[in-house]
């Protein structure tokens, strides 16, 4: 036994130590957030927080049937996390001739995790996913040779890093990260887990929380950079993101979030490997011009039903939009810059038989985005669209969510394309319908 500092420590330990026995297998882990309260509430200290925390892994480690795994002594704390996927969706797109394309397919996701500490300061986490894109890891069925043969499925990591937490305000990431950014569907798809280096800062005065988020990504990796004669070198391409925002609780029942946020590629010279060249119908995933300011925001209440309610959206500007239109051959096109996203949500289902519902309206400019970072299902993963996406939740159970998407786009300026790398692969799409049935269970 570990030597704790008073008798009032080890009957806490014991207590500890009773409930997590007493439940499930891994109710060990469950500890972790009431010693941290303990340590912020100053009646215990970080030292003997650990002391108790190893303690409580120990005892897990001998006196539970899953206890005889062997855990390294050095890690304080183990999770295991997940979700399952199953869905059901109908695309159809029509060109500028009038003729229409539909793709109906059922589809399966696997997402299992696990998330660790290593002592106070020291975090890791693992995710694997069944599928190898970067905006989806979905797999449809049969989708292969066969019939259900595994040639589609596989095994890759979506997130792999390390963090570390000196402070409780500065936390910092490496590896395959989490996106760090408060951010939307419109910039962002949420399956997108950028690999480089993540800070993430947050400070509490009164009504006000801030944050600061920043992003130092490898867009693209070149090999080699210094290439034998008569090859050329390359450079390797960067994405940085710098982002300060702020939650602002008015009362009990209102806040409001804004994350201002600016994006810059570095090193989009015609000599990079990849995502070099000037964006055009022909080259659709060049990242050329873009300095992209982005500000999402969320306005949320608690109506006096009980129910909570918010409008958000978000806008994003490139500036140097005129400069890729005019590299496009486009410069009259050089206000479709602008990108714009508003809508409302009623309710937020936590538990079984709650749902909620939400709804909104997004235009993205031909120039305003990177095309290769937008939701890729929603409007097809293309910029020069408009249109309404309407979504509802249903909780079946604590852990099981039944959801229904519905998104109907337009081309925006029926001038040019909307670009991106669509599964409907119409280049010249003027409009996108798209509906989705999923299941998804959490465990």
């Amino acid at each position: 036994m570990l030597p704790l500092k008073s008798t009032w420590l080890r009957c806490l330990g014991g207590g500890l130590l009773a409930l997590t026995l007493t439940g499930s297998a891994l109710r060990a882990q469950d500890s972790g957030p009431l010693l941290d309260l303990l340590v912020k509430k100053g009646i215990v200290t970080d030292q003997e927080a650990e002391e108790l925390r190893a303690e409580l892994v120990k005892d897990f480690a001998t006196s539970s049937p899953a206890g005889k795994l062997n855990l390294s002594s050095g890690l304080t704390e183990l999770k295991i996390s997940g979700d399952a996927r199953v869905r059901y969706e109908h695309r159809t797109g029509e060109n500028a001739a009038g003729d229409n394309i539909d793709r109906g397919r059922w589809r399966y996701r696997l997402r299992p995790a696990i998330t660790g500490t290593l002592g106070s300061q020291w975090f890791f986490g693992l995710r694997i996913e069944n599928g190898g894109g970067n905006r989806s890891s979905n797999v449809t069925f049969g989708d292969d040779g066969g019939p259900w043969a595994k040639t589609n499925d596989g095994f890759y990591a979506g997130q792999v890093y390390i963090g570390f937490k000196p402070t409780n305000a500065w936390t910092l990431y490496a590896g395959r990260i989490p996106n760090p950014f408060v951010t939307t569907s419109m910039v962002w798809d949420g399956d997108i887990n950028p690999e480089g280096f993540a800070e993430k800062f947050t400070y509490a005065a009164g009504p006000v929380s801030y944050f600061v988020n920043l992003g130092q990504f490898i867009y693209d990796s070149a090999n080699p950079q210094n290439a034998l004669a008569p090859a050329v070198n390359r450079k390797d391409q960067y994405m940085l993101g710098w982002q300060a925002g702020a939650t602002v609780k008015f009362d009990e029942r209102n806040s409001l979030t804004v994350a201002p946020t600016l994006y810059h590629y570095v090193n989009n010279e015609r000599n990079a490997k990849t995502f070099a060249g000037s964006f055009s119908p022909g080259t659709q995933n060049a990242i050329n011009n873009l300095m992209i300011a982005e500000v999402p925001f969320t306005l949320a209440t608690t109506l006096p039903n009980g129910a909570a309610a918010s409008v958000f959206g978000d806008v994003a500007y490139n500036f140097d939009g005129d400069d890729r239109a005019r590299k496009y051959g486009r410069p009259d096109l050089d206000s479709e810059a602008l990108a714009w996203q508003l809508g409302a949500q009623y309710g937020k289902a936590k538990n079984r038989g709650e749902w909620d519902l939400k709804a909104f309206y997004q235009a993205t400019g031909l120039f305003a985005l990177d095309p290769n970072l937008v939701d890729s299902d929603l409007f097809d993963s293309r910029v020069n669209t408009k249109g309404w996406v309407v979504g509802l939740n249903y909780l079946l159970s604590d852990a099981v969510t039944f959801t229904v998407t519905y998104a109907d786009a337009k081309t925006k300026d029926t001038s040019a394309i909307s670009a991106g790398s669509g599964d409907i692969g119409i280049p010249s799409l003027r409009s996108f319908g798209l509906l989705q049935f999923d299941i998804v269970a959490k465990f």
